[in-house]
């Protein structure tokens, strides 16, 4: 593990991030299972992830 204190942090928040990421999955599985696939619980809380997603992609491979 790297000893500076910049590359640490920003493993942390990734790994935050990461965690957030899994909680909102759990999330997303027990609305579709609650209300259905189609409700319109499922899909917000699909689209929440999805741009939680994309936030971290556009972070970690800018040029991609």
């Amino acid at each position: 593990m790297c000893r500076c204190p910049a590359v640490n942090k920003a493993q942390e928040k990734m790994s935050m991030k990461i965690e957030e990421i899994e909680a909102k999955r759990e999330q997303l599985i027990f609305t579709a299972r609650m209300y259905g696939m189609y409700a319109e619980e499922t899909l917000r809380c699909s689209q929440e992830l999805d741009h939680m997603i994309v936030e971290v992609q556009s972070r970690e491979f800018p040029f991609s």
